[in-house]
């Protein structure tokens, strides 16, 4: 194993490479890649769907019933991602800033009830509020939101890559086992 890792050490460079490249135009242009994610998990899912249709028909035994449900749900969705990209952006932004909010509202009900048990529970408080105000300004600009998370996606993405590449030229180097 570890011969064949070291022999293809330029598929993780490579791999790394893209990361990186991703990463890049995620930053640079975090609308067109989040769209372009939007319509891949659409395509994925609409031929998942199709997959599991084949897959019905071929099952002799029982169970084809799950399975031809299923197939309709991911083609629902996936047309759903497709044809609505905009509607699963802002239900999944306002999901999160929703949670946000509730998660940062219940941090601070915990930390008022804790400030006698604990120390510095205005530390607790604070992260409270600053998860309040980090749904609260997702609210007010879901685009931006989403832009935003897709950058940190993008920076996430470009660590990844460095990183990827830097592994590529240690097992490219590692001594012959």
């Amino acid at each position: 194993m570890p011969e064949s890792i070291q022999k293809h050490w330029w598929v993780l460079t490579l791999r790394g490479i893209l990361t990186l490249i991703f990463g890049i135009f995620a930053i640079l242009s975090p609308g067109i890649v989040l769209l372009s994610l939007l319509f891949y998990f659409g395509f994925v899912a609409i031929f998942s769907g199709i997959f599991l249709i084949i897959e019905a028909v071929g099952n002799k035994n029982g169970g084809r019933g799950f399975k031809f449900l299923e197939a309709i749900v991911y083609i629902l969705f996936g047309i759903l991602f497709i044809v609505k990209p905009g509607f699963i952006i802002s239900f999944t932004l306002y999901f999160i800033a929703f949670w946000a909010i509730m998660a940062g509202v219940f941090q601070i009900i915990h930390a008022i009830k804790l400030r006698k048990v604990i120390e510095n529970e205005l530390l607790y408080i604070l992260n409270g509020v600053i998860t309040v105000i980090f749904g609260i300004m997702i609210l007010a600009n879901v685009v931006a939101g989403a832009q935003a998370l897709t950058m940190l996606f993008g920076i996430f993405a470009i660590i990844s890559g460095i990183l990827m590449i830097i592994l590529s030229f240690k097992v490219k180097n590692l001594k012959k086992v």
